[in-house]
C-alpha cells in the first residue's frame, strides 16, 4: 500500500489552497515552467489528474496520439477558458473527491488491482496515491514557485519532507515502463542511482527478461553510480533540467551518461 503518499497528497493538496489563495489576477496568466502552459494551466491540469482518480464515468478529450502528455494537454485546452475562479472551483471539489478516493484505493479490495494508464504502463491502483504525490510536488517546485516557477508568494511552505518519498516511489515504479525500452539496449551492465539529501535511498538499474529493464533497491550498488539530491531527481528525471548539472558519477561516465539521457518520468 502506499498510505505514505495518501498522506502526502493530502499535505500538497492544502499547501496548493495556501498558494491559490495568495495568487493575484495577473499571476494566473503567467508562464509556468511547464512548456506551454500558464499557472492558470497547471493548476487545472492538478484538477484534471484528481478528476481522472475520482470520476470512473470521466469523458476524455479525443487523443488519438494514446500518450498521457497529450491527453493532459488537450485537457487543459479544454479549460484554458474558464476563469481563475472556475479553476478553483474545480480544483477544489475535484481534490476533495480526489483525496477521498485515494483514501478507498489503499483497501484490501482495491489496492492491489491493476490500473493501464495509457503510455505510462500498469500500476496497482493504491500507486495512485505516489502519482499525485509526484505530480503535485513536481508541478508546485518545479513549474510554480521560484526559483524555478514564475510565482514568489510571501508563506508558503511546501511539504516536500513528507512527499519526497511517495514521489520517488512513482518515479522508480515508472522508470522501467516509460523508459524500458530505450534503457535496455544501452543498459550493458548494472547502473545505481543514489539519492541524496531530503531522502537517502539507492537503486540498481539491470537488464531483466524479455528486453525488460528492472529497477531494485539495495545498498549493494555496482561501480557505476549516478548521485543526486533527491530533490534534483525531480527535476532531470522528468527532463525539466540536464542532469549533467546536477549528478556526479563514479565508474564508467560513458556508460552511465549514456543510461541518464534515457530517463524521461512522466
Amino acid at each position: 500500500m502506499s498510505d505514505a503518499g495518501a498522506a502526502a497528497a493530502k499535505g500538497l493538496v492544502a499547501d496548493t489552497f495556501s498558494l491559490l489563495d495568495q495568487l493575484r489576477p495577473e499571476d494566473w496568466t503567467a508562464d509556468s515552467a511547464a512548456h506551454g502552459w500558464r499557472v492558470h494551466d497547471v493548476i487545472t491540469h492538478m484538477g484534471f489528474f484528481f478528476n481522472f482518480i475520482a470520476d470512473p464515468d470521466l469523458v476524455f478529450p479525443d487523443n488519438p496520439s494514446g500518450m498521457s502528455e497529450r491527453l493532459n494537454d488537450a485537457a487543459v485546452r479544454e479549460r484554458a477558458d474558464w476563469t481563475s475562479q472556475q479553476a478553483i472551483d474545480y480544483y477544489r471539489a475535484q481534490s476533495a473527491a480526489g483525496l477521498a478516493t485515494l483514501e478507498a484505493l489503499q483497501g484490501e479490495d482495491l489496492r492491489d488491482v491493476p490500473l493501464e494508464m495509457l503510455d505510462l504502463g500498469t500500476y496497482r491502483m493504491s500507486q495512485l496515491s505516489d502519482a499525485v504525490a509526484f505530480d503535485h510536488l513536481v508541478h508546485l517546485t518545479s513549474d510554480l514557485l521560484a526559483p524555478h516557477g514564475p510565482l514568489s508568494p510571501a508563506d508558503l511552505s511546501v511539504s516536500v519532507a513528507a512527499a519526497i518519498d511517495p514521489a520517488i516511489d512513482w518515479m522508480i515504479a515508472g522508470l522501467p515502463q516509460m523508459n524500458g525500452a530505450a534503457l535496455y539496449p544501452i543498459l550493458s551492465s548494472p547502473i545505481g542511482l543514489r539519492l541524496v539529501g531530503a531522502t537517502e535511498r539507492t537503486f540498481v538499474l539491470t537488464r531483466g527478461e524479455g528486453n525488460s529493464v528492472t529497477v531494485t533497491e539495495t545498498d549493494d550498488l555496482p561501480a557505476e553510480v549516478a548521485t543526486s539530491a533527491a530533490t534534483e531527481f525531480l527535476r532531470w528525471g522528468t527532463t525539466r533540467s540536464a542532469w549533467r548539472s546536477a549528478v556526479t558519477t563514479a565508474g564508467d561516465r560513458t556508460l552511465v551518461s549514456s543510461v541518464l539521457d534515457a530517463v524521461n518520468i512522466v
